[in-house]
């Protein structure tokens, strides 16, 4: 998300909502103020001063860390998988409706943020899922886009402002739509299949490695990983960097307390990040709080779960195969 995934974050991966445009900043206030005593910590620096620095390497064919030490989750309670998912596309898009054929510059320094789980130009996943469609269907509208998306992806990672430049992927949001709203829906599934592999898979085994098990907690982890990534060539915004600021959980901690702790680090992380994008998303950090503040009703994602910044409640009852918004 996207990413990424997610994210990177998916990856922004946030809503576009009118209510949201009052004040970017609205849950960045109080003592998640921006300021050195919650900012220094995360030392964020420029594109263009990263560059100079030296990006991190690509070392093991992949951008991705390695999971093998990870608690292995070879499977996620379906409901768990539907809330998460709902949950995080109202994050993304404003309301439940999946989001298949959405595409935006949402000037992240990540180029097109597409489909429900915030697929990037310019970090990599847009690419892989592209390609594994063209494998599907040769003639999809989107492979002609694969050529200029590999020129982004050999530039180095570091190097976002470039990375996220859409100038020569003109045409490729009106592709995107085009596939995700064929009524084959093959697409549509392409997405969900991939990020539930590469996404929401591995974020249920880094809940696993810190202790997290109810269904909340996994979609917390989801979330964040849609949005953060868990690419080591972006280390300073990470899942990774979010657990190791956070600090493990404690032996007799409840999950909850972990939570509240790890979702902390997160909300300042967005409120700290210098632009306007990542401050806005802080939103749905403050929301995933709040319920928590009653953690043992909301636990299990079985009730309607209200999301108050974006104004949706998500009963898993809604339609996960189409992007009705868009596809009329």
């Amino acid at each position: 998300m996207k990413l990424f995934l997610v994210a990177s974050l998916a990856i922004c991966l946030l809503a576009k909502s009118s209510y949201q445009a009052e004040d970017f900043r609205k849950a960045c206030h109080g003592k998640f103020e921006a300021g050195p005593n919650i900012c220094d910590k995360f030392n964020f620096i420029s594109s263009q001063e990263a560059v100079k620095k030296g990006c991190v390497t690509p070392t093991n064919g992949t951008t991705f860390y390695d999971l093998s030490e990870l608690p292995p989750v070879d499977a996620i309670d379906p409901h768990t998988a539907i809330m998460a998912s709902l949950i995080t596309n109202v994050f993304e898009d404003g309301d439940a409706n999946f989001a298949f054929a959405s595409c935006n510059d949402i000037n992240d320094l990540r180029g097109y943020t597409s489909g429900y789980a915030g697929f990037t130009t310019g970090t990599g996943d847009s690419e892989t899922l592209i390609e594994s469609y063209t494998l599907q269907d040769p003639n999809n509208t989107l492979a002609p886009f694969l050529e200029a998306i590999h020129q982004i992806s050999a530039l180095p990672h570091c190097d976002r402002k470039n990375r996220g430049n859409t100038s020569s992927l003109k045409g490729f949001c009106e592709a995107w739509k085009e596939e995700a709203c064929d009524p084959s829906h093959a697409f549509s599934k392409l997405q969900r299949d991939w990020v539930y592999e590469n996404y929401m898979i591995p974020s249920a085994r880094y809940a696993a490695q810190s202790g997290v098990h109810s269904p909340l907690g996994q979609a917390i982890f989801y979330d964040t990983i849609i949005q953060h990534g868990f690419q080591y060539v972006e280390p300073d915004i990470n899942i990774v960097r979010v657990l190791t600021l956070t600090g493990p959980k404690g032996t007799d901690e409840p999950e909850d307390s972990f939570l509240k702790r790890f979702l902390t680090t997160r909300r300042e992380l967005q409120c700290c990040y210098p632009d306007d994008v990542w401050p806005a998303s802080a939103t749905r950090s403050e929301d995933f709080l709040a319920l928590l503040n009653d953690f043992e009703y909301n636990k299990d994602l079985d009730v309607p779960i209200k999301l108050k910044n974006f104004e949706r409640t998500i009963t898993g009852n809604e339609d996960s195969v189409t992007d009705a918004k868009r596809c009329l």
